[in-house]
């Protein structure tokens, strides 16, 4: 390749909005976001149970959001979707990251996916505002960033 070797590396980001999203590079194969997606991957059936019930009255939540890989060519990106939801055999979801290194991915997208394609997922309860799942925030980022954003990290 002319001299340039190109490593290739996953983009972490968090769910936030606006142009201050924190990212950070990691190495494929990094174990704790191996570890993070194993748990994500572990306890995807709640996640997906809660979206069977989106919109009836008995749901426990008001935020549902997956976290998706996107590749382009050797570049691969994790990005968050929100509004996460059924649609006949398989889901849909609005890109809310912003894309740092995919050129052909945008903020404000709606993609549709599989239920195996989601690396992690995030769920927010309606009375007590506390998230459920996020398992990589909750396995890259401080105690008190945790707390104060109302992650629950242990299911």
């Amino acid at each position: 390749m002319k001299g340039l070797a190109v490593f290739p590396l996953l983009l972490i980001c968090t769910p936030i909005l606006g142009s201050n999203d924190e990212f950070f590079l990691k190495e494929r194969g990094d174990q704790v976001v191996v570890n993070a997606f194993a748990k994500a991957k572990q306890h995807r059936g709640l996640f997906l149970d809660a979206l069977e019930g989106r919109g009836s009255e008995n749901s426990k939540y008001n935020y549902y959001g997956a976290y998706l890989k996107f590749t382009e060519g050797e570049t691969v990106e994790y990005l968050w979707l929100g509004d996460v939801q059924k649609y006949k055999d398989f889901y849909i979801g609005v890109i809310i990251s912003n894309p740092r290194l995919l050129e052909d991915t945008k903020s404000g997208e709606t993609i549709g996916f599989q239920a195996s394609d989601i690396y992690d997922w995030q769920l927010t309860e309606k009375k007590s505002g506390q998230s459920l799942g996020a398992f990589l925030i909750c396995s890259t980022s401080e105690d008190e960033y945790i707390k104060s954003n109302g992650f629950t990290c242990e299911l």
